[in-house]
């Protein structure tokens, strides 16, 4: 097991502002198009997020305590834009990114829970995981019992657990 702290961060909702991006891909997908084609576009990645200031200042702090990774249900083709977006966001460069595997379409918080276990036991101890999404940390509380858990909204978050 892993002896470093880390601390875990998601990427949409959480360090980045997804508003834009989502209101395309709902306005996509009532035309017919796949929601998730028109929400994980790297071009509209590019375009239209935004840093989400309250995790980006967290991120920022926490790197100050030890290391950061991020644990997101993004699909593995969009590593490269998750990356220029959190260090352009944060500054902060991350100890490891860890993504769906192509054709992996388990619910989020079962793909989560996998690379935080998996972090935990090969590359630091993880402290502390940032989400947006309730039932991802539901998930998470009843099978990572260890970790704090943070759920982001608006432009504010709260301790889950």
């Amino acid at each position: 097991m892993a002896s470093e702290s880390c601390y875990s961060f998601d990427v949409d909702g959480v360090v980045v502002d997804v508003r834009l991006r989502l209101e395309e891909a709902r306005r996509a997908e009532a035309l017919g198009a796949r929601f998730e084609d028109v929400f994980f576009d790297e071009e509209l990645i590019r375009r239209l997020d935004m840093p989400r200031h309250v995790g980006v200042e967290l991120v920022r702090s926490r790197a100050r305590d030890g290391r950061v990774i991020v644990v997101s249900a993004r699909p593995a083709r969009l590593r490269r834009v998750t990356i220029e977006q959190f260090v352009r966001f944060t500054g902060v460069e991350p100890l490891a990114v860890l993504l769906r595997h192509p054709g992996d379409f388990r619910p989020a918080g079962v793909v989560k829970a996998e690379h935080l276990e998996a972090a935990t036991k090969k590359l630091c101890w993880v402290m502390e995981h940032h989400d947006d999404d309730e039932e991802v940390l539901r998930y998470l509380s009843s099978r990572l019992p260890w970790l704090r858990l943070y759920l982001h909204y608006g432009d504010t978050y709260t301790r889950f657990r």
